[in-house]
């Protein structure tokens, strides 16, 4: 499996808002209430219905911020997936024990996450012993979230474990956590790395082949056609997002095609281009913001050359895609490059 390029920017992503009534509960736990918080924020923690109330980004992120200044705890938003457990990850872990397999059930967290939080994506790389889960941003989420997100997961991968095959081999987390490893150690299984890039967890190949002495077909059948109505409800905003997430998974494979989108989605071709103009767009128009905003990032990365850009992106030769970035940008991809170059240098 490729790896996944980095996740798309969107700025009108919304966050369940389970997540902001967990984070005024472990508040609780510091001596502080919603008193304490600004008025708008305090209101978005007491939602009438958990499970469909959303929350902004932007408002997801001050509140983050206000409520790990207030607990005065670096492991603040670790305290909050630790000792909050919404009903939908519940359902979501109930799914993963009924699963066939220890893959399965990984796969089947992957596949909905989005349900769980749709600010964050899992972006997954994988070669003969290893299985490596990128937890990535969508849009422009706070750093606490993600990590947040790891371990919620990680609640999910314990009940997974056996003694004789450990799943989890190393769990790494951007924040360096001084004084706290401990605390933080006992969150996961396997070694505990602090001070990362990214946000990921490896784990062992050989486990995720291991059979589950819970799978159950017939709850699971159930539990997944839940979790696929909860994906096609969420905010036109953040199926969009999960659409060209999908598009731009494929295009480094060479084997994109709407059938194979709207297949990811246990949907027909015909259901997807319905729910696309519905929010007044189209698979060939998310297909070329997906190779826009791709083309654009490959080049300032300086990583490929620009035949290589054409290639990676699914054009048939170099001439199509400088076409292309022409009408994108008003410039042909070498001038671009040098732009790109030349700011810094200045820089």
């Amino acid at each position: 499996m490729s790896q996944t390029l980095h996740s798309l920017r969107c700025e009108r992503l919304k966050e369940r808002a389970f997540w902001a009534q967990g984070i005024a509960r472990t508040l609780e736990d510091y001596g502080k209430s919603l008193d304490d918080l600004p008025t708008d924020l305090r209101e978005q923690c007491v939602p009438a219905n958990q499970s469909e109330a959303m929350i902004s980004q932007t408002d997801m992120n001050r509140l983050w911020q206000v409520a790990a200044q207030l607990a005065e705890d670096s492991c603040f938003a670790l305290r909050v997936a630790q000792t909050y457990r919404s009903n939908i990850l519940n359902i979501l872990g109930l799914a993963a024990v009924s699963s066939e397999t220890v893959g399965d059930a990984v796969n089947r967290v992957l596949r909905y996450l989005p349900v769980l939080s749709t600010q964050v994506q899992a972006c997954c790389t994988e070669d003969d012993q290893f299985f490596t889960i990128h937890f990535e941003p969508r849009g422009t989420p706070n750093p606490m979230h993600i990590e947040a997100v790891a371990v919620q997961c990680a609640k999910i991968w314990k009940r997974l474990e056996r003694s004789h095959a450990p799943l989890v081999l190393e769990t790494r987390l951007n924040s360096s956590f001084v004084g706290s490893r401990p605390y933080c150690e006992s969150l996961f299984t396997g070694k505990l790395r602090l001070g990362g890039k990214r946000v990921s967890v490896r784990m062992s190949r050989s486990a995720l082949r291991k059979p589950l002495d819970s799978t159950d077909p017939f709850l699971l059948t159930r539990l997944d056609a839940s979790l696929e109505d909860m994906l096609l409800e969420l905010p036109s905003e953040n199926f969009i997002e999960q659409v060209k997430q999908r598009i731009g998974s494929l295009i480094p494979q060479r084997e994109v095609s709407e059938e194979q989108v709207a297949a990811s989605f246990n949907m027909s071709a015909r259901h997807l281009r319905r729910k696309l103009a519905e929010a007044q767009t189209s698979y060939e128009k998310l297909l070329d913001e997906v190779r826009m905003e791709l083309a654009m990032r490959l080049i300032q990365a300086g990583r490929l050359n620009l035949g290589h850009v054409a290639l990676q992106l699914g054009f048939l030769n170099p001439s199509s895609f400088t076409r292309a970035f022409r009408r994108w940008t008003g410039m042909s991809p070498t001038a671009f490059k040098k732009t790109v170059e030349a700011d810094a240098y200045a820089a």
